[in-house]
């Protein structure tokens, strides 16, 4: 998947990779996240911890479901914010950085358009290092 969303109207994470979009029941886009990190061995909040603690950031946490997958989901916007989408690390192929927005290529072709691109850009360099820490891999 490229990307999740949270839709209230519906209490359900829509995830989606090109045209296609699933839908799951879920409380919220965290509970759908802590159950996918449950499945990979740890809870979120464990696995945001652990982030923290060796990237020392304070907001705009990943979400790091599997090292080996490269399975890591961030945040373009605040967690609270209603129309935040959580977009993950390891289908993405390339990012364009404008002064005020920027675009995301992903592996399959789609793109998505996001606000914050310097934000954007320090959290997947954070990210990177992260990966490279862990795993002792050059990418």
């Amino acid at each position: 998947m490229n990307y999740l969303y949270y839709e209230y109207k519906s209490s359900t994470v829509c995830t989606v990779k090109e045209d296609e979009k699933l839908y799951y029941k879920s409380l919220s886009t965290q509970n759908y996240l802590n159950e996918k990190c449950l499945l990979n061995g740890s809870t979120l909040k464990g696995r945001q911890e652990a982030f923290v603690y060796q990237m020392k950031v304070k907001k705009y946490i990943p979400v790091v479901v599997s090292i080996s997958r490269k399975e890591i989901y961030f945040p373009n916007k605040s967690k609270k914010a209603h129309d935040c989408i959580w977009i993950n690390y390891a289908n993405i192929k390339d990012v364009t950085y404008f002064e005020s927005t920027c675009t995301i290529t992903f592996h399959d072709g789609s793109k998505l358009n996001c606000e914050h691109p310097k934000r954007i850009q320090q959290t997947l360099k954070q990210i990177f290092r992260y990966l490279n820490k862990n795993t002792g891999n050059q990418f």
